[in-house]
This record gives C-alpha cells, structure tokens and sequence, in this order.
C-alpha cells in the first residue's frame, strides 16, 4: 500500500480505533434487536434491508465521533469511468476530510450455517479485501477492516465460525490467512474474531470478524 504513513497507521492502531466502531455496532444491534422484538416490525432476512435499518435508525442516529455512510462506491477506474466495488458501510470521521482516503470499511453478509452463505461470506465478502480485478475491490488504508455476519437463523455461532475459518484455507483467493482468534463475545448473542491476512500485493492487513445472532427477529426465516 505505498504512501501509507507508519504514524497514522500506528496512530489507528493505539487509539483502538475498530474496537470503537465494533462497540457501537454491537450497541446499535442489540437496541435494534430489542426495539424488533418489543414493536413486532421484524427485519426482512435480506442483508440490505438489515443494513440500512441499522444505519439509517441506530448507526446515526444521534451525532458521534464516526459517520456511518451506506452503499458507498469504491475505486474509481478512469479506463472504464466505473467503480469497481461498493461498501456495504464506509465509516468516516475528521481524518476522512483531510485524507479522502482515510476510512474503514464494514462489509455485511447474511449467515444462516448452510454451506452457501458460508461461501458467499468469503468469496464475496472477505475476498473483496484482496482479489485483484485488477486490484481488490475495498481499500485498506488502516490496515483494518471489519466483515459483519448478520446470523439469521438459530446456529451454533462458534461452530459456524470454525467452518468459516476452515473454508477460508480452500476457497480464499488474494491472501492466506491466519486462524481465527476468540475477541470477545456477549452470551451467545455475538461474537467478535480477530483475523490476519497476508497478501502478495498489499502486505499484512486484518479484519475484525463479527457475528450477531439476529434470528429472533427475522421476518420469513
């Protein structure tokens, strides 16, 4: 990633910046969950609708340090006058109005323990982070990011993870990666994993793996 400055990398690092973004992710959900449960306006089991609820309702909903922006584009390709992804969640804050690249980037994916949304968790959610085409479709420029499994059916969440992280070494393109470690967890209703990634063209970055148990409160399971 040439022109990254080691001070703000260290900078983001230090102040624990992620582990800020991911507590106000897991607040923000579990008062959704809550409000679901109590008004009976239950989530669509549909990832963007799960994700602009969230953003629209709780993310911004009173001032703070960080913006939650959604479907956000990504990479623009002068050749094609195109971009080449679109963030589930850009987060942005002061830093975003001085460097347009500075932000940090929530991908968000369904996750139900079938094989099928396993697959897509990594193939088009984590692989975003790596697999040039011709270069990965989300930046890196803190070194971290975080992939956001909205659980919408009644699993063994640490279970699942363990299949997650198996397929990770047969099916992930762009990077190899390091075994999930264990954060932090809240009962049974989320789970926050810690992964290292090492790829050939834009060195070591890691993302924050988290996963909500939504599965009370999904409309047409």
């Amino acid at each position: 990633m040439a022109g990254f400055k080691k001070e703000i990398i260290n900078s983001a690092f230090d102040s624990g910046i992620i582990n800020v973004i991911i507590a106000h992710l897991t607040k923000c959900s579990k008062q959704m969950k809550a409000d679901c449960g109590a008004t009976d306006n239950l989530l669509q089991n549909n990832e963007d609708a799960i994700t602009n609820r969230l953003i629209a309702m709780y993310l911004n909903a009173k001032p703070g340090v960080f913006r939650y922006e959604p479907q956000s584009p990504e990479h623009y390709d002068g050749e094609t006058d195109r971009y080449i992804g679109r963030t589930d969640i850009k987060v942005i804050s002061g830093d975003y109005f001085r460097d347009g690249k500075a932000y940090h980037i929530v991908e968000c994916k369904r996750i139900d323990g079938t094989f099928t949304l396993n697959k897509k968790y990594i193939t088009e959610g984590v692989e975003r982070f790596f697999s040039p085409d011709p270069q990965p479709q989300y930046s890196s420029y803190y070194l971290q990011n975080i992939m956001f499994g909205y659980v919408v059916q009644d699993i063994d969440i640490p279970e699942n993870t363990d299949r997650i992280d198996k397929l990770q070494d047969s099916l992930l393109k762009g990077a190899t990666a390091s075994p999930f470690m264990l954060k932090q967890n809240e009962n049974s209703q989320y789970y926050v994993y810690a992964c290292g990634y090492d790829a050939s063209d834009i060195g070591k970055i890691e993302l924050s793996h988290l996963f909500f148990d939504f599965a009370d409160v999904i409309n047409g399971k």
